[in-house]
């Protein structure tokens, strides 16, 4: 597991060249990131994120905004509400038969399919979009 001061200076490092985003804030409005260190392994590096709505085709999850981490060793999918339980999902890079981005006039779209599952990520914002695409560009089937 790593440090939270250490998943926040990966995170920082990410933001860098983005003068109008505040880690501060990132962190305030988005409570994935306060939860994010609990689930990455000694090693993980954060090689992007974005944040979207989920959708599945096997199993039902929450609803609400989904944060997508992209690491050098899988993705990850967290979900914290306020109220309730937090949810983490891993998906392993071995397990994955395909992965598809889609990008329309306002948001895009973002698929990964593995044996077990379908994972839809939409409404990505464009700008969001285009910080991730990079980032997930190897894994693109």
């Amino acid at each position: 597991m790593l440090s939270e001061s250490a998943v926040k200076s990966q995170i920082l490092s990410l933001i860098s060249h983005l003068p109008n985003i505040n880690i501060d804030i990132l962190y305030l409005y988005t409570p994935e990131f306060k939860i994010l260190h609990q689930y990455l392994e000694e090693g993980e590096i954060i090689q992007g994120y974005t944040m979207s709505i989920l959708e599945t085709k096997q199993k039902q999850y929450s609803g609400g905004n989904w944060l997508l981490v992209l690491t050098n060793k899988r993705f990850h999918l967290f979900r914290n509400p306020m109220l309730g339980e937090s949810t983490h999902i891993q998906i392993e890079f071995n397990s994955i038969k395909t992965c598809t981005t889609k990008k329309g006039w306002f948001f895009g779209k973002i698929y990964i399919e593995t044996e077990a599952e379908t994972f839809g990520l939409i409404q990505v914002g464009k700008k969001d979009y285009s910080f991730f695409l990079p980032a997930l560009t190897p894994y693109l089937k």
